[in-house]
């Protein structure tokens, strides 16, 4: 598979010439910025609203359309007046920077909702998709052209190279069984490929330099979490251990509870014994866990949201792997998802066991795989999940 081949956007521009140079990056500078404002004043931030954008005083754009709103980001895809070419820097494994041209006449538009890590939730985003770009080349991701993070929900975001292709999800059972062979055979190649990039630490990535970062983790977002998400209130990472990294975890549900208003707490978890007692009981486990020895298992990059919505296709191949903003060093063990790849979307019998059926087949693969590339047992026993117990309790919401 050829990924520059595959993100390609010439087939999508006309055929009169393009706008180049600094005026082309400034029309999409000045597009993004404009609907960035427009959904600011029009949807409120503490949730992902808003399906329709004034597109009053944009002279650079014909069209939006909101293709996702889930509860992280609006995702909105953005039809240009013109055809644009851009130039930007792209690394490579030798950390030198080449230049490269996209064609574009649209764009995706990746907007924060409320209630997310920023700005770690972005720069995580981008640091990855730069990572995996200079150092997993053949892994392909969208472009990005360029972001903006700050604190503040309505004025970060990230415009990146718009993927025409349907997610594997939507497609998978249209499949034909060797259709689906190839793809699974793919996804466990490039499972051993994510898990043999290693680290030696816990944590996110930072932009300049792709050094460690604090973590970015759906149970740090769970009921409001993330108004705690601060060296103020307990280490956000990076971890220099295992041990460390689950004691933070604890330490990051003492102070939701400790610190987080009522109506934020679930209390049909409380029938049977009261906020305050929980707190004791997560105290007692962290300082128990505090006075044990723990060995750490490698530490290999996790993308953190891996399924068949994040799996872009196109003519039959994988075009791109989105979604990257819980991406991460972490133990060898967190690398499977509840132990697979979900393919579709699990909301019925049938395919829930279709899941179950492709987990399986995509699992030994990995398997035999790792063998094949003569990974030591022990670590293809981490890889197929039989980590730290531990492990799984922290990186969740703990509760009764």
């Amino acid at each position: 598979m050829d990924p520059a081949k595959l993100i390609r956007s010439n087939d999508l521009c006309s055929q009169k010439p393009p706008t180049t140079g600094k005026t082309a990056l400034d029309a999409l500078k000045s597009a993004s910025n404009a609907i960035v404002q427009k959904l600011l004043r029009v949807a409120p931030q503490d949730e992902c609203a808003g399906n329709t954008v004034d597109l009053d005083g944009i002279n650079e754009v014909e069209g939006v359309t909101l293709l996702a709103k889930g509860g992280y980001n609006m995702v909105w895809l953005v039809k240009l007046d013109d055809c644009y070419e851009i130039t930007v820097d792209v690394e490579d494994k030798n950390d030198s920077l080449l230049p490269k041209q996209y064609f574009v006449d649209r764009f995706i538009l990746r907007v924060p909702c409320d209630n997310t890590l920023l700005p770690y939730q972005v720069t995580n985003e981008v640091a990855s998709r730069k990572f995996v770009a200079a150092k997993l080349p053949h892994i392909p991701v969208p472009k990005i052209f360029f972001y903006h993070a700050t604190s503040l929900p309505g004025q970060s975001f990230i415009v990146e190279e718009y993927i025409d292709g349907p997610p594997l999800s939507t497609i998978w059972m249209t499949l034909t069984l060797p259709q689906k062979e190839i793809f699974a055979d793919t996804l466990s190649t490039i499972t051993l490929d994510l898990a043999e990039t290693r680290f030696n630490f816990i944590g996110g990535l930072n932009i300049n330099g792709l050094t460690p970062a604090p973590t970015v983790e759906g149970c740090k977002l769970f009921k409001r979490r993330d108004k705690f998400h601060s060296e103020d209130f307990y280490p956000i990472g990076p971890y220099k251990s295992t041990k460390e990294y689950i004691l933070a975890c604890y330490e990051r549900e003492i102070c939701y509870y400790t610190h987080a208003p009522e109506h934020d707490i679930d209390e049909d978890l409380f029938r049977e014994t009261s906020v305050q007692d929980f707190i004791v009981e997560l105290q007692k486990k962290r300082d128990s866990i505090a006075r044990i020895d723990m060995t750490d298992e490698p530490f290999s990059l996790v993308h953190g949201d891996l399924h068949g919505r994040n799996i872009l296709t196109k003519n039959g191949e994988i075009s791109a792997f989105i979604d990257w903003e819980f991406a991460g060093s972490y133990p060898l063990s967190e690398t499977l998802t509840d132990g697979g790849i979900d393919v579709v979307e699990p909301n019925s019998m049938e395919l829930d066991e279709e899941n179950l059926i492709w987990n399986i087949k995509i699992c030994n693969l990995i398997r035999r795989k790792a063998k094949e590339r003569l990974w030591p047992q022990n670590e293809v026993d981490l890889l197929m999940g039989d980590g730290n117990p531990e492990l799984g309790i922290a990186r969740s919401e703990m509760f009764p």
